[in-house]
């Protein structure tokens, strides 16, 4: 049986455990939890988002009462359990291969994270070759970190905050750029993330990274990150996808592999 099947079985057996404990340690948080106010977005785009389409595009974390939404609270404890108590805000979302919905995992987890009161969360589309969070998200890709780069478009005219999910901000691609090798690993950039931690040290930063196997882009942002989480595909990641990928990444902090596409039934929450 291969690894992801393995996987699969495992995590359905886990399942109703899991969200027994999810339950559990979100009635911790809220009890200790010391809510930070959301932002005020003076300068920021309010854009309005479309839910129906969002949920059409399987952005089900928007949703309250949801068996896939419950799964992505369950990622969210674990990231949460994981970061917090060292201090790490800084997360890149990355896959072994395309195909394996990390950029919707990246917005579903974003809008998650988003819905805790205890943090803000900035979403940054960092796949420069095939950016698709404005996709997902259905807003204007422009200007974004293509026109950062280019025209010295300033930080703050590129953040958007969509609509009536009130913690989180989106910082879009802006559109495809070739060179995005030299341009991820370019101080530019290091001043341009640096930026991001000094201005937002309440917020999650989630940074939509390419796959591993597609190009560099995902190595060199590493370096610029505290922490990688995996996204892989029931039958569609294999075992030497993972074994590969997982040989790239040996010295980074790795916060786990989110197991995409499983069966999971949709329907009201437990």
């Amino acid at each position: 049986m291969s690894l992801i099947k393995k996987a699969l079985e495992r995590a359905k057996k886990e399942r109703k455990t899991s969200l027994k404990v999810w339950q559990e340690e979100a009635e911790e948080v809220r009890a200790s939890s010391q809510e930070i106010r959301p932002p005020i977005y003076s300068q920021t785009r309010c854009v309005q988002v479309d839910h129906e389409k969002l949920i059409d595009r399987k952005v089900f974390s928007i949703l309250e009462k949801d068996e896939v939404a419950d799964q992505y609270k369950l990622l969210r404890t674990m990231v949460l359990n994981r970061t917090r108590p060292v201090g790490h805000n800084t997360i890149e979302i990355t896959s072994f291969k395309e195909g394996e919905g990390k950029s919707l995992t990246c917005v579903n987890l974003a809008i998650t994270l988003a819905k805790e009161s205890r943090q803000n969360v900035l979403l940054v589309d960092m796949d420069l070759r095939r950016p698709s969070i404005h996709s997902i998200l259905g807003i204007d890709p422009k200007p974004g970190l293509r026109d950062y780069f280019l025209h010295g478009i300033a930080l703050k005219d590129m953040l958007i905050h969509p609509g009536d999910i009130e913690r989180l901000t989106v910082l879009p691609a802006g559109g495809r750029m070739d060179n995005s090798s030299e341009i991820i690993g370019s101080h530019g950039m290091e001043n341009l993330i640096r930026e991001l931690k000094g201005r937002y040290q309440d917020r999650y930063i989630i940074f939509d990274a390419p796959a591993l196997a597609t190009c560099s882009d995902p190595l060199i942002l590493s370096s610029h990150v505290d922490a990688i989480l995996l996204v892989a595909r029931a039958n569609h990641t294999t075992a030497e996808d993972i074994t590969s990928g997982m040989r790239l990444l040996n010295d980074k902090d790795i916060l786990g592999i989110v197991l995409n596409d499983s069966q999971v039934r949709r329907g009201g929450a437990y």
